[in-house]
């Protein structure tokens, strides 16, 4: 095998372990998928179900009675106001112990019981700057505020002296 040969067998090997495309994680797919299959339906709506196992799943879900979707032989209800959207696709979050989506209609509730996130921000930021390592800058000026003080000492000693 000559030199040509062998850098042609590196330059196929190193194109076949490289990746052609990046893949979409599989649960993505699946809710692109069912999300443009709920855009074409009618009396369909496309539910993220969150259960009792800690699992997802996306499945379209007929409107049953106007404002309900009947899941696992239990009854959800609908709101246009807690519906999420992905992109184009409106969805909804439902998890398997309540009767109401997820949404944010109750944000006055979380809010005076104290478990918002907006207030956290103060904390964070301190609790970021606690950890963070003083810059090569700030260690700079502390020398020379030292040695502005050590140089003013001896000039003064040597005129007073």
């Amino acid at each position: 095998m000559n030199r040509i040969q062998r850098m042609e067998k590196k330059m196929n090997e190193l194109e076949t372990k490289i990746p052609s495309k990046k893949k979409t994680p599989k649960l993505a797919r699946m809710f692109l998928r069912f999300g443009k299959k709920a855009d074409k339906k009618d009396g369909f709506v496309l539910v993220q179900y969150l259960n009792m196992k800690q699992q997802i799943s996306f499945k379209l879900y007929r409107i049953v009675g106007g404002d309900q979707v009947v899941i696992d032989n239990k009854v959800h209800t609908l709101n246009p106001k807690d519906m999420w959207r992905y992109k184009k696709t409106l969805t909804y979050i439902i998890r398997e112990i309540d009767r109401k989506p997820v949404s944010n209609q109750d944000y006055d509730a979380v809010k005076q019981r104290g478990d918002d996130t907006s207030s956290d921000v103060p904390l964070i930021k301190a609790v970021l700057g606690a950890v963070q390592k003083p810059s090569p800058l700030q260690n700079k000026s502390i020398i020379l505020w030292i040695l502005g003080v050590v140089v003013a000492g001896i000039v003064i000693y040597t005129f007073v002296a």
